[in-house]
């Protein structure tokens, strides 16, 4: 006889049908009440958004306000899974692999209730990488007026890019515009003055000549760091100033980041930081009333 594992109350199944998350949430289908859809960081996991590590713990899931659901499938029953009771429009619902699932819009601004701002703008980005995403997005807010999170999702909005290439650069971008300084071009080619291309920086200001890097574990091979002390040769040559930060500056200390590159644009491009100082106080002054 095939030994059984349990995944909930009541639900046994073979070891190899629950052996990822996937599996684990097409077993939980038989449980169910009808019309439900995976949502929270249960969602989030299944559309691949970019997320914290340890983030997955209960699987997640929404069901409809009219649905019938048995007394024991209450959440404070169970403790497989932590299920809310929400009311859904059809482009709040998508499927992924089969398995059914908020929408990556909404989930999104379900997962504002959770995640700080640095993973939800992290997460945010993620979400804006799939095509279409932005205007799924506006959408989405709209129909979630009065949700819990929706105000820290309308605040985290504004620090989205869809051109960020990873979790730990979205959260450097952050750090940077979070401090107030002004917007730097993500991911985008810089050239030399003959127009040859040069590199193509995490983040980078054109006017300063400075360029932002993430460096992470793959920066560790021998083959990267040859490439990677190539490169910051090659832009120092052209005028150019390279600053590389690690895990421990962009997760451990993110609050030193904005400071130091501050002080570097005072010192290459005063005028920046002085025009950009001069926009943001006129924005404050002209921007109309709430309410």
């Amino acid at each position: 006889m095939t030994d059984l594992i349990r995944v909930s109350h009541g639900l046994w199944r073979p070891p190899a049908d629950v052996v990822d998350l996937p599996g684990r949430c097409a077993a939980l289908l038989g449980v169910l009440p009808p019309g439900s859809v995976f949502s929270g960081v249960t969602a989030a996991s299944l559309h691949g958004l970019w997320l914290p590590e340890g983030q997955l713990g209960k699987v997640e899931v929404t069901i409809t306000r009219d649905a019938l659901a048995p007394r024991e499938f209450a959440g404070s029953r169970r403790s497989d899974l932590r299920a809310r009771r929400r009311t859904l429009a059809s482009d709040d619902r998508d499927f992924v692999g089969g398995l059914p699932v908020t929408g990556a819009a909404r989930t999104w601004i379900d997962l504002a209730a959770e995640l700080p701002m640095p993973d939800l703008v992290a997460a945010g980005d993620s979400v804006l990488r799939r095509p279409g995403s932005a205007d799924s997005l506006r959408e989405a807010l709209n129909r979630a007026r009065g949700q819990r999170g929706v105000c820290a999702a309308r605040a985290a909005v504004e620090f989205l890019d869809p051109r960020s290439n990873s979790r730990p650069e979205s959260h450097l971008r952050y750090a940077v515009l979070s401090s107030g300084l002004p917007p730097p071009l993500v991911n985008m080619p810089i050239y030399t003055a003959r127009g040859e291309w040069l590199a193509e920086p995490d983040l980078c200001y054109r006017a300063a000549r400075v360029a932002l890097e993430y460096n992470g574990s793959d920066h560790a091979t021998v083959r990267r760091m040859r490439r990677d002390m190539t490169r910051g040769v090659d832009l120092v040559a052209h005028g150019w100033l390279a600053i590389a930060f690690g895990p421990a500056e962009v997760f451990g200390r993110p609050w030193q980041i904005g400071p130091l590159v501050a002080q570097v644009l005072e010192g290459r491009a005063p005028a920046l930081l002085r025009e950009w100082r001069e926009r943001r106080r006129v924005m404050r002054h002209t921007a109309p009333l709430a309410g």
